[in-house]
């Protein structure tokens, strides 16, 4: 057999393990689960990213026995990013504070209160956050249900703040729009969410220690922000909030430290 130098036999053990995963995708998310959702076309104004998501889920956590955990934040990933777009460019103002109030109540009554547009994605919601809620019951662990539900109630109702500035026409400080842009970019939530299926490694101390705003996770949180306001700044320069965003940045005397 010839010998392959360690970097390229590293390589290709990657590569193989890569290969593997993208069969075991559908398996992953359960038998269609995204396919039956059919977002692409009921919600076309969002973006179809579930492929994206887990692969960058991957790189999170690429190891057999986190098999669990990969499922649950790629799940949560893509409906997050659907949630966002809703937020983001679709929602009116009035059905962004019905959303949001159903988000944090956790309940299926609250259906009745929403679009038929939110009914899809908030019923999907609640069905991934159920499925956690029932696995973390069987392994004694419904702790950790609990601090991914408060995380995504921080980031939607962050989202909810965004929006209002952007449909009310107002310009925030520097300071506000990053006391709620160091949120919205959703690093916190998914710090948290990845903990969830980990299985024996991760103890609720884990859990209290990423809730704690830790200075790795905000620093993580600082440079994702800015990296997604630099590189969506050409098709946002319309919104006043980002424009003075980048104001700040090319101004030397600006007080805030980026």
């Amino acid at each position: 057999m010839a010998k392959y130098p360690r970097a390229l036999h590293g390589a290709l053990q990657i590569s193989i393990r890569v290969f593997g995963e993208i069969i075991s995708l559908p398996t992953l998310l359960s038998p269609w689960w995204w396919k039956d959702l059919d977002f692409a076309r009921k919600l076309p104004f969002a973006r179809d990213r579930v492929v994206e998501c887990y692969f960058w889920i991957l790189e999170v956590y690429f190891e057999p026995q986190y098999f669990r955990a990969r499922r649950i934040l790629t799940k949560v990933t893509a409906l997050t990013s659907i949630i966002d777009d809703i937020y983001d460019v679709y929602g009116t103002l009035e059905e962004l504070v019905l959303f949001t109030d159903a988000i944090e109540r956790w309940e299926k009554s609250a259906l009745d209160q929403l679009p038929e547009y939110m009914k899809l994605c908030y019923q999907a919601l609640l069905d991934v956050y159920n499925m956690i809620d029932e696995e973390m019951a069987k392994d004694g662990r419904s702790y950790r249900a609990i601090y991914a539900k408060s995380a995504m109630n921080k980031l939607v109702r962050a989202y909810l703040e965004e929006a209002k500035w952007c449909h009310e026409g107002y310009v925030p400080s520097i300071e506000e729009y990053m006391r709620v842009a160091l949120v919205t970019c959703g690093y916190k939530m998914l710090a948290t969410t990845s903990l969830v299926g980990m299985g024996d490694l991760v103890t609720e101390e884990g859990f209290k220690w990423v809730s704690s705003d830790p200075l790795i996770l905000e620093a993580a949180s600082v440079i994702c922000r800015l990296m997604d306001d630099m590189v969506g700044h050409k098709v946002r320069t319309h919104k006043k909030i980002w424009s003075k965003l980048e104001h700040a940045r090319m101004n030397p005397y600006s007080n805030i430290m980026l």
